[in-house]
């Protein structure tokens, strides 16, 4: 929607100016647009002052030509470094990760939704350090967009499912689409393929992705659930995916199907060695282990618990029968069809006695 030009300010520092472009034979309607599109960008990015976010430094206008004033990235974007050297080491694709999510952490917390997160836009400069670009198509929480639900706009590549069907997007949109971009920075491949925009949205809409093999527990873990299809089933901000990507060392311990905070852990842990029935035979239960199983069923029964599959680790819902990454059977649904299956025992052997009560088998004998 623009071109980009390498200037120098009066003082001397190099920086960037980026213009819009008007294609030939353009309508009133759509030219406003486009400049408007173009202005948010601009109040968008001068907004967020953030050390992975290319700094806006100025906007203005000069009769026909619109502008804004970036400071200079001398770099390459990730699609050319993709590209180049195709998939990433795990180490790099991590790092690179946790500062976008850094960027859009704070993005979205100041009412900002990028709406095109792609490897295009992400900027890799001198040093290693990474930039967040090209807001031309956010949204501002406490502006009336020009782009109103049930259009849809951005790469299709990279778009939510929730976006590719034109609905109300927030900062779950962008956490699937930085999901994309995870994938390919891993595999050099981009997720999601077709011939033309339609089959792209039918694989958004539809297809499972698979995470590569090989991956370490973790990062497969957060790769998976940033692709959910479902916004309520995904993080639900960015700081969680930075939590995620932590090493297993550091990630909260895992008891049972519960989930416990590490400092949590780690105290109900010293509790029972300061225990002094931590002295009595392995027979004899530790007072503060049976405390946290209780609270932990208290937890589970007011519904706070989070369920986890046994074998792989994986958040479940209660009503899930599988795990949805490896097909384990979902040990709460099971525990519920047991007490199922115990209620309907109960309820006909029930209704066997008061039959034959009724048909005199229980008459006292003379």
């Amino acid at each position: 929607m623009g071109k980009v030009f390498l200037a120098k300010s009066p003082d001397g520092a190099e920086i960037a100016v980026k213009t819009v472009l008007f294609p030939e034979g353009l309508d009133p309607r759509a030219r406003w647009e486009t400049v408007e599109r173009f202005q948010r960008e601009a109040r968008a990015a001068r907004s967020l002052v953030h050390r992975n976010i290319c700094q806006v430094l100025d906007i203005g206008a000069d009769r026909d030509t619109f502008f804004i004033v970036m400071e200079y990235c001398d770099g390459q974007t990730l699609r050319e470094q993709i590209d180049a050297s195709g998939p990433m080491e795990v180490g790099r694709a991590v790092e690179i990760m946790v500062a976008v999510c850094e960027a859009l952490a704070y993005a979205h917390e100041q009412g900002v939704v990028h709406r095109d997160i792609k490897p295009d836009n992400i900027m890799v400069v001198g040093g290693g350090a990474v930039k967040l670009m090209d807001f031309g198509l956010a949204s501002i929480g406490h502006e009336r967009g020009v782009t109103q639900t049930g259009t849809t706009m951005g790469t299709f590549a990279y778009m939510s499912p929730e976006q590719a069907r034109g609905e109300k997007l927030d900062a779950r949109s962008d956490i699937f689409s930085l999901g994309v971009t995870f994938y390919e920075m891993l595999t050099g491949e981009q997720a999601f393929t077709g011939e033309g925009p339609g089959a792209i949205v039918n694989e958004i809409l539809n297809k499972e992705v698979q995470a590569p093999a090989g991956l370490p527990a973790h990062v497969s873990r957060t790769l998976g659930k940033c692709l959910r299809k479902r916004p309520p089933y995904r993080f639900q901000d960015a700081r969680e995916i930075i939590e995620s990507l932590r090493p297993a060392g550091e990630t909260p311990a895992v008891q049972g199907t519960m989930v416990l905070a590490a400092g949590q852990a780690a105290a109900s842990t010293e509790a029972v060695a300061s225990s002094p029935s931590a002295s009595q035979p392995a027979a004899a239960k530790p007072r503060a282990a049976q405390d946290a199983r209780q609270e932990g069923a208290s937890a589970a029964r007011a519904g706070d618990a989070t369920y986890r599959c046994p074998k792989c680790r994986e958040p479940l819902t209660k009503n899930a029968a599988t795990c949805w990454r490896c097909g384990t059977p979902n040990p709460a649904m099971a525990q519920r069809k047991s007490l199922q299956e115990s209620q309907v025992a109960i309820r006909s052997a029930i209704k066997d006695y008061e039959r034959k009560q009724k048909r005199g088998w229980f008459r006292r004998r003379k």
